[in-house]
């Protein structure tokens, strides 16, 4: 069976199929920084999460 390190996050296909490099450095190099429209995009999915729109 496979363990969860073994797994493949959904978003990383999505990263995968935009941009190979903006895949790696995500999920390979974990390197991540925010920016005004990635944190709108945090506010709104935590809204919707909630049931607020």
């Amino acid at each position: 069976m496979y363990t969860e390190d073994d797994l493949l996050p959904l978003s990383a296909l999505q990263h995968l199929l935009f941009c190979e490099r903006q895949c790696a450095l995500i999920h390979i190099e974990q390197v991540w920084q925010e920016n005004l429209f990635t944190a709108q995009g945090g506010i709104l999915h935590e809204r919707v999460d909630r049931g607020e729109i």
